[in-house]
């Protein structure tokens, strides 16, 4: 009887260890990011002395009332029919609502960015400060790529082009076009540091 209660321990010892090995942590490696390393002219790594914050555009819009006559413009979240009857023409002005992936930062040497799913452009606006910023725009192909059956489809890119604005950026540089769930430099963005 021991021996049979015994075996019936290892049998369902085994079953929880091999259940327990099976079992993926999917949340470690489904997402694919896109890592964006800083450098001076050099190649030499570099951290930003100011802060970084990088914002993206949602896919929502605000609507914003625009009031304009010959001496003055006014620009209202809702319609104010008294301005139209003093004059003032009506236009519509739609703005997309921004969306913060990396909020004021400190010390940053680089970034991983996540890459949209359904667009093959991507526009990242890096704010240094309120008054500084750089938009970075990264042109990619996207590739589902089927990962397992516990862990389904992991999308994977290919950099087909990347731009930037030269405010502090002073070029930049695809490393790696293949964006995957295995973390790795893509992109080299060179800074121009003052000595």
């Amino acid at each position: 009887m021991k021996k049979l209660l015994r075996g019936v321990l290892v049998a369902v010892g085994l079953c929880i260890g091999m259940a327990g090995c099976e079992s993926n942590d999917c949340m470690l490696s489904s997402e694919s990011y896109c890592s964006m390393s800083f450098v001076d002219g050099k190649g030499n790594a570099v951290k930003l002395l100011d802060t970084l914050s990088v914002l993206v555009n949602l896919y929502e819009y605000d609507e914003y009332y625009v009031y304009h006559c010959d001496t003055d413009t006014v620009v209202l979240q809702e319609p104010v029919d008294s301005l139209v009857e003093k004059g003032y023409e009506l236009s519509l002005l739609t703005q997309p609502k921004q969306g913060v992936l990396l909020n004021r930062k400190t010390g940053a040497d680089r970034v991983e960015l996540p890459l949209s799913f359904t667009a093959e452009r991507d526009t990242f606006f890096f704010q240094y400060s309120a008054r500084l910023a750089d938009t970075v725009w990264v042109d990619h192909l996207n590739h589902p790529y089927f990962s397992s059956m516990d862990c389904g489809t992991v999308m994977h890119y290919k950099i087909v082009g990347i731009t930037s604005t030269h405010h502090l950026i002073d070029s930049i540089q695809v490393v790696s076009s293949e964006v995957t769930n295995t973390l790795k430099e893509n992109v080299k963005i060179y800074y121009t540091v003052s000595h």
